[in-house]
């Protein structure tokens, strides 16, 4: 896989492997210490707040049109419920 900036990321469809689609990538959370992902926010519908926090272990392949994920995905929380 080749190195990616975040901005390449940006706006990213991420989907499940069967296919149903989650929303679009919003931003990422890094560990500043080691540089890694720790996990990608997804902004789902229009409304301010509908955001998921996925931990990186669920993400399966980047590829140039999609993010994909476990279908089991199990989100870290949702921004509403950290605010």
């Amino acid at each position: 896989m080749r190195p990616l900036a975040v901005h390449e990321l940006h706006n990213r469809t991420v989907i499940t492997q069967a296919g149903s689609k989650l929303g679009s990538l919003k931003d990422v959370v890094i560990d500043v210490d080691s540089g890694r992902v720790l996990q990608y926010c997804v902004k789902q519908g229009l409304l301010p707040g509908q955001e998921l926090l996925i931990g990186a272990d669920a993400v399966i392949e980047i590829s140039d049109d999609a993010i994909v994920v476990k279908d089991a995905i199990v989100p870290v929380a949702t921004t509403a419920a950290i605010a």
